[in-house]
């Protein structure tokens, strides 16, 4: 079975992408590290499973993990819309990439799609929108967020209308270059978090994220992790997301709300998931599904000569 990575070979410093090659390495698992900037988008009714990577010439492996992050942009999104389409499994597929990619497009997705899920009220920040309108309609503190970021930077907790107008007048007069979301704050899980991780569709383990210190609680940002029993009902609920976002490899987050409620956060494509848990197990499960999967038309075609 042949799989890529899709990475630049310069960047494989990140400690997810270092236990992924681990255990890659331990199982002897044919994973090539490509790089997506390099894959020429090439359609071709007659395809015979050569797929052009700067100067060379590949044979289309059958699945990838994506795992390039400041790539993201039309080709590399076409790229992987390319290899779906020859029937390619994808770690995780464009749209899944795409929605995670989107705070507000997950929002909606899941709303469409899943049943009396809490998520915090939200509003797209606009040239129509008034600081006085966002008071009209929230409590503060409301967080604040630029739509694509991650590892919580481009969020902030604004406390008054006066702070808020402030920021409007800024993003209105600079252009930040990303949309952003104004958010309810859940001030009941200030600095803390639960984490989904999912590996193969579903719950492979979950934890608290935790700082003390910030009302963010990413580890990047100083936070910690400690080890939390999940109930049954919110595992189901987060395994109903995942796969409304079809997301293979990733997480979903929740906030923590009074009276052992919880709220949607968010979702991420993957994750810093190298401190958590042991990937081991359902990384190897993940590959023995996709060793079951149907041969694609193209590599029929191929065995019975039409190409």
């Amino acid at each position: 079975m042949n799989g890529w990575l899709l990475r630049k070979p310069e960047k494989m410093e990140d400690r997810t992408i270092q236990k992924i090659m681990r255990v890659v390495e331990k199982h002897q698992i044919n994973l090539k590290v490509v790089d997506p900037t390099k894959i020429h988008v090439f359609c071709d009714a007659e395809f015979d499973g050569k797929i052009f990577v700067g100067d060379e010439v590949m044979e289309a492996p059958d699945y990838v993990i994506a795992a390039f992050f400041t790539e993201k942009n039309y080709h590399t999104a076409s790229v992987l819309k390319m290899l779906e389409s020859h029937g390619v499994f994808c770690i995780n597929t464009y749209d899944c990439i795409r929605s995670v990619d989107d705070k507000l497009l997950t929002i909606q997705k899941i709303v469409a799609s899943t049943a009396g899920v809490r998520f915090p009220k939200t509003l797209l920040l606009t040239h129509e929108i008034t600081a006085n309108f966002v008071s009209r309609h929230f409590s503060y503190p409301v967080v604040v967020k630029v739509m694509h970021g991650s590892k919580g930077k481009g969020v902030v907790l604004i406390h008054s209308e006066k702070e808020l107008d402030n920021l409007i007048n800024v993003n209105t007069a600079s252009d930040f270059g990303d949309e952003v979301i104004i958010q309810e704050c859940i001030t009941s899980s200030k600095g803390r978090d639960l984490r989904l991780i999912i590996c193969d569709g579903k719950c492979a383990t979950s934890y608290v994220r935790e700082n003390p210190n910030s009302f963010r609680s990413n580890v990047a940002g100083g936070g910690s992790i400690t080890a939390y029993p999940l109930p049954e009902s919110l595992r189901i609920v987060g395994e109903e997301i995942a796969s409304v976002l079809e997301m293979n490899l990733g997480s979903v987050d929740f906030l923590f709300g009074e009276n052992e409620t919880f709220y949607f956060c968010e979702a991420n494509a993957m994750p810093g998931v190298a401190l958590a848990f042991d990937i081991e197990k359902d990384f190897l499960n993940m590959m023995a599904k996709i060793r079951n999967r149907p041969v694609p038309a193209w590599k029929k075609s191929l065995k019975q000569g039409e190409i």
